[in-house]
């Protein structure tokens, strides 16, 4: 049986475990360890780890573009390989919707990437809010070989107030 998870803002002290999940993952951009600090530190409010057994076991990192204060810019969701499929990522994204309580959410994620679409349209369902998949935010030439063109999700426009994003059961607190 899985263990209750707890969500928290991140510190800089997660850093090399925020690194090392990216690892993990195997899919994900792994960024260094002084990126995971910076996203801690700078944009604490919008940087959020999952824990389960004093381990973390997600996070996310996300920024409020310049100039947008009322839009939150998702830059990356991991979530630990036994955690999978339970939900973690959108509890997580639940969270950081609650904690921030931006007008819209936007991440950029590859068509072929359809673990984060499915991710991003069960957060906009469950905060009940409409969501947008939009054309090439970075094409293919801009970010290059081998890459896959990058599309722009949008969720919004959120609902201000205690309601937005409620928790839903899942089985990350079993």
């Amino acid at each position: 049986m899985a263990s209750r998870l707890a969500i928290r803002p991140a510190t800089g002290r997660d850093a090399r475990a925020m690194r090392q999940l990216a690892v993990d993952t195997g899919v994900l951009s792994v960024n260094s360890t002084y990126y995971y600090a910076l996203m801690a530190k700078i944009f604490g409010a919008t940087a959020m780890v999952a824990e389960a057994d004093g381990a973390l076991c997600g996070y996310v990192t996300a920024f409020p573009p310049p100039g947008r204060e009322d839009t939150v810019f998702v830059w990356q969701v991991g979530v630990a390989a036994e955690r999978r499929g339970q939900g973690v990522g959108k509890e997580l994204l639940a969270a950081l919707i609650r904690a921030r309580a931006p007008r819209f959410v936007e991440a950029t994620i590859a068509p072929s990437n359809k673990a984060s679409i499915n991710l991003f349209t069960a957060v906009a369902r469950l905060c009940g809010a409409g969501h947008q998949f939009q054309g090439p935010f970075f094409t293919e030439e801009e970010l290059g070989a081998g890459e896959e063109a990058e599309h722009l999700f949008r969720i919004g426009p959120l609902a201000a107030g205690p309601t937005t994003c409620q928790e839903e059961p899942t089985n990350a607190h079993l």
